[in-house]
This record gives C-alpha cells, structure tokens and sequence, in this order.
C-alpha cells in the first residue's frame, strides 16, 4: 500500500557513512523518478529479490555511460554471480564495516569485484541514518528507528537470517533514546523483525521509552505475550500495536515456522495484548505444503474472531538463499526465476495440495471477507486514540480489495522452466 511507505534506512545509512568530500544524490524509486542524466561518476544500489531485475535495467544503462556500478543488499548477497554481470562490484552482507573501503578503491581506480565482511557489525558502530538525504513528506513517517538486528529462529522461507545472521545484536540503549528524543515527531514505528526478541533488552528499552511519552508500533513474534510484565511496560511507554509474525494457524507447518504455535494459543496470547490496549496486525503466508484449501476460510475465520485489527495474507516465496528455495529447485516445483514475481503476491512455486488458479481466487477472497465494511466495523478497536489509524490502513486494505490484480498470472501458470539453474 502506497500511502503506508517507509523512507530506505539502508540508503540513509549509507549516506551516513559517505565521506564529505563525495558528491552524493540519493534517490528511493518508490516515490521519485530517477534522474538518468545526472552526471554520477558511481551509481550504488541497494538490491532485493523484487527489484533485481529493475535493478539490472538501472546499472546497465548507468554503465553504457561509462559509470561504475556498487550492488549490495539481501538478493546481490546470495546471487553474487548474477548480480556481478550488472556491476563492476557487490557488496556482500551488511555493508557498514566495509564501505569506506569500497569508496577508497574506487577514488584509488582499483575496486574489487566482491567486497564481503564475515563479521555482523556491532549495533552499537551503527551511525544515526542521514534521513535529510530522502524526501520525507512522500513517506508514512519520515523516519524509522531500528534497535536490534538478527534471528534465531531459522524458518525455511525467511531470507532475513540468511542476511543478518541468527543471532540477536542490540543496540545500546542510552543511544536508541538519544535518537528518539532528538525526533520531534510523537509516532515512532521501529522496524526489528523482533522488538522482543530477548526479554531483558525489551524491558530495559520499554521503561527507557515512557518518559518520552511516543506513541509507537513495532513487528514482534507473539512470545512478547510470555510475560505480561513486558505487555504492561510496552504499553505503559506507548506501544499502540504490534505486526506479529503468524504465518500459519496450521500446526503441523512447524517444520517450515520455527515459531509456530497452536490457534488456541494464538488467541489467549492475541487476547492478553489486545487487554493491555494495543493492536495487533497479524501476518500470514499461505502455500505451506500441509495447507489444503480450507486453510484460507479456516485464516480468515481466526482472524474474525480474534479481532486482529488489521491481516495481510502473503503467498509462500520462496526467496534466493533460503533452504526452502534450494527444496522447491530440487523438487522441480520452481514455475519461475522471473525475479520480480517473488514479491510474496505471485505465486513462483507449485503448490503442494492447492491448485494454482484455485490459489489466486482463495486469496483474493479471504482479502474481501476479511475487509468487507462490516468486518472492518466489527473489528474496530476499543482504544478511541488506535482508531484513526485502524480505520486509515483498513480503508486502504478495503480499497485494495477491490482492485487485485490478475495482471500476469496467465504468462505465470504457464511459465516455461527454460531458465532455471
């Protein structure tokens, strides 16, 4: 959804790292146009799986003129060979430890094809983003803060370990407060895949957050429900909602969701941070092997009766990198390597037991179900303050509905295995 786009940390960060003495011109294609003319001397981008291939278009026409090409992010990570036909170099991992690097060869005319760090970076090394590099008003927020890095649960279809490592890296708190209470705005929204991943840091930085007196949301896994001490301090310092990873309400998908939990403990758990005030978005990905049709009325039905303020349904991706995309390849399961489809709206893969054009009619409908009008009036939060919000997202989810998109999938039900490796 448009109106809800985040401003590139990435990007920011990087913009942080940048010498003074560099010319420097950033631009985030989601809401502005590329200047081609620009006389740029090196052309970075930041690249994933959905944007490869946009991303391959830029760098050759950017190196038709003679430009060098820097490609760093989670697909040139895990497709260095392929990524290194566009580019003249790629980034491999987090890029803040070695980017000086990259800039000095460049200034000395000697870069290195691939430039790749085995070390995570401490988050604390982390600079503060350079956020007036971006355009803000075209953005939700105009900034996003980011407290921790890293995953120890390993599903099969997340490309976010592969990237960050499985271990959680935590930013100082004193420094996360600095950086909150140098913002103006009151709405903070943290991009962690896991504000709570450990709970010891997740107190300490909730108790550090009420006396800034912010209103904020965050992506958390449903154990921030273990201990309701954390639930309290969470809301006590501003939490308005949290985006929960469900994935599935099938239990005996855990050997793809590590975190995978019973229905019935989803509920108690949805009904305990739902107690203390504060939203819950809800998560889902559909295309596991065990889902059989009835997953997707059976998802919609949970999320009707447990409330959940707002429910986005993804199709299992298979991304570059992941275990589960090396299984679907030796499977023979792959429909495509068409890069931009792996936006978790196209289905790339064969499913198991669901046929695909049934696939694409169960999703669209569990969208219109789940925001019909009267659904979204029966779910309307009890906290007067989460109201606008709600009816906000939900208005452009509605709208959403309405409007999905059959575009391609013809060319993709019948796509040729030509191309795959």
């Amino acid at each position: 959804m448009g109106t809800f786009t985040l401003p590139p940390m990435s990007l920011a960060i990087l913009s942080s790292l940048t010498p003074q003495n560099i010319e420097l011109k950033v631009t985030d294609e989601l809401v502005e146009d590329i200047e081609f003319s620009y006389p740029a001397d090196i052309v970075a981008l930041s690249v994933n799986t959905t944007n490869s291939l946009r991303a391959y278009e830029i760098a050759s026409y950017f190196r038709k003129k003679g430009v060098k090409i820097i490609m760093g992010g989670i697909h040139p990570s895990v497709m260095t060979e392929e990524a290194l036909h566009y580019a003249d170099s790629v980034v491999v991992g987090e890029a803040e430890l070695i980017w000086h690097e990259v800039l000095s060869d460049f200034q000395k005319g000697r870069l290195k094809e691939i430039y790749s760090y085995t070390e995570h970076p401490d988050m604390a090394d982390v600079p503060k983003p350079m956020w007036n590099m971006l355009p803000e008003k075209r953005y939700f927020v105009p900034r996003t803060f980011q407290v921790s890095r890293g995953c120890p649960y390993g599903c099969h279809f997340c490309s976010s370990t592969q990237f960050f490592g499985m271990k959680y890296r935590f930013k100082p708190i004193g420094k996360v407060v600095d950086e909150l209470r140098r913002y103006p705005k009151k709405f903070i929204v943290f991009v962690d895949d896991n504000i709570a991943g450990k709970t010891d840091y997740a107190r300490e930085l909730f108790l550090s957050l009420k006396p800034l007196k912010k209103r904020w949301v965050a992506q958390s896994s449903i154990d921030i429900a273990k201990k309701e001490d954390i639930l309290r301090i969470a809301a006590e310092s501003g939490c308005a909602g949290l985006l929960i990873g469900f994935e599935s309400i099938r239990y005996s998908n855990k050997g793809d969701v590590k975190k995978l939990k019973t229905p019935e403990e989803y509920a108690e758990k949805i009904r305990l941070i739902r107690s203390y005030g504060m939203g819950v978005h809800g998560s889902f990905v559909f295309g596991f092997d065990e889902d059989k049709e009835d997953v997707f009325s059976d998802t919609v039905d949970f999320v009707l009766k447990n409330r959940l303020e707002v429910a986005n349904y993804c199709k299992l991706t298979p991304f570059p990198g992941t275990s589960l995309f090396d299984r679907m390849k030796a499977e023979g399961r792959l429909l495509t390597t068409a890069w931009s489809q792996y936006d978790r709206y196209h289905l790339v893969f064969k499913p198991k037991n669901i046929d695909i054009h049934r696939f694409y009619n169960l999703t669209d409908e569990a969208y219109r179900k789940t925001y019909s009008p009267l659904s979204i009036l029966k779910r309307t939060p009890a906290v007067l303050k989460n109201i606008p919000y709600y009816y906000a997202i939900n208005l452009s989810y509605w709208f959403g509905s309405r409007l999905r998109r059959n575009r391609d999938r013809g060319s993709l039900w019948e796509a040729s295995t030509k191309g795959l490796k």
